[in-house]
């Protein structure tokens, strides 16, 4: 018989409720942690002031501080299009990161006792981004823009005139140069491919990583009182981590963006 109790780690996919396959529990949380968040910008744009204060003072700095970040990546040109998604994806992964660190989320469920302690084959909530599926899902969401915003700045001939075309040579040296400049555009679509894998694997692979090492330190020791110290320690560093994550994917989508689409702002 299998009862809900303390999980000692996470499994590697996430597991389906209610026997339907396509709804799982990280599917579960993410809506909760969509809905927190659209509850919280409503709770803090409901009324809207010339001189904010309180909820919608902090809403606001937070969301003119990502543009002016953004802004000087993306350049002036880009900022109007890419902001809504570069911002929500930043401010999403942000939340779910933290969410994760609620107890109980990914460490209460149903499974069976082991000698190292309970362990827990279907818990109840997981951590959004502890399932790749979800960071591979954003993944794919921003490349279909990114691909959508690089055809509008430089369409399919401006793109591979600047992948493969040399650059800053002219007549005959040009075209001596041709093949290198050719093997070196192959190897940046190579490379536009690999972030594709190495965005979701990386933001998947840190938070999963940390829901297991929370879960590992929970019982490391044979004293409940030092777990929880040490446990306390390691929430601050996830807490710090959950940060660096989310600003990560974002200023490497801002960047991708960047390099196929910058234009010279002289007059700017």
């Amino acid at each position: 018989m299998t009862v809900p109790m303390l999980v000692l780690g996470l499994s590697l996919s996430a597991e389906p409720v209610a026997g339907v396959p396509w709804l799982t529990n990280s599917m579960i949380y993410s809506v909760i942690v969509a809905c927190a968040i659209a509850a919280f910008v409503q709770a803090a744009t409901r009324r809207m002031s010339y001189v904010p204060a309180g909820v919608q003072n902090f809403l606001e700095m937070v969301i003119e501080g990502i543009y002016g970040m953004l802004e000087g990546i993306v350049g002036h040109h880009m900022i109007k299009r890419t902001f809504p998604l570069l911002c929500t994806l930043f401010l999403y992964i942000l939340v779910a990161n933290w969410a994760s660190l609620v107890p109980g989320v990914g460490s209460i469920g149903w499974g069976h006792a082991t000698e190292h302690g309970f362990h827990v084959a279907r818990p109840i909530l997981r951590p959004p981004n502890a399932d790749v599926n979800m960071t591979l899902a954003m993944t794919i969401i921003f490349f279909v823009m990114w691909i959508r915003w690089v055809g509008q700045e430089q369409g399919l001939a401006g793109f591979l005139k600047h992948t493969f075309a040399p650059k800053g040579v002219k007549g005959i040296v040009a075209l001596a140069l041709a093949p290198i400049f050719f093997a070196v555009g192959g190897i940046e679509i190579v490379s536009i491919a690999l972030r594709g894998i190495s965005l979701p694997i990386r933001l998947f692979g840190n938070n999963f990583a940390g829901e297991n090492l929370l879960h590992a330190m929970a019982t490391i020791t044979p004293w409940w009182w030092a777990n929880d110290l040490i446990l306390v320690l390691f929430y601050f560093l996830e807490l710090l981590i959950g940060l660096v994550q989310a600003l990560v994917f974002m200023l490497l989508c801002s960047v991708y963006i960047q390099l196929n689409t910058a234009h010279e702002e002289g007059g700017h």
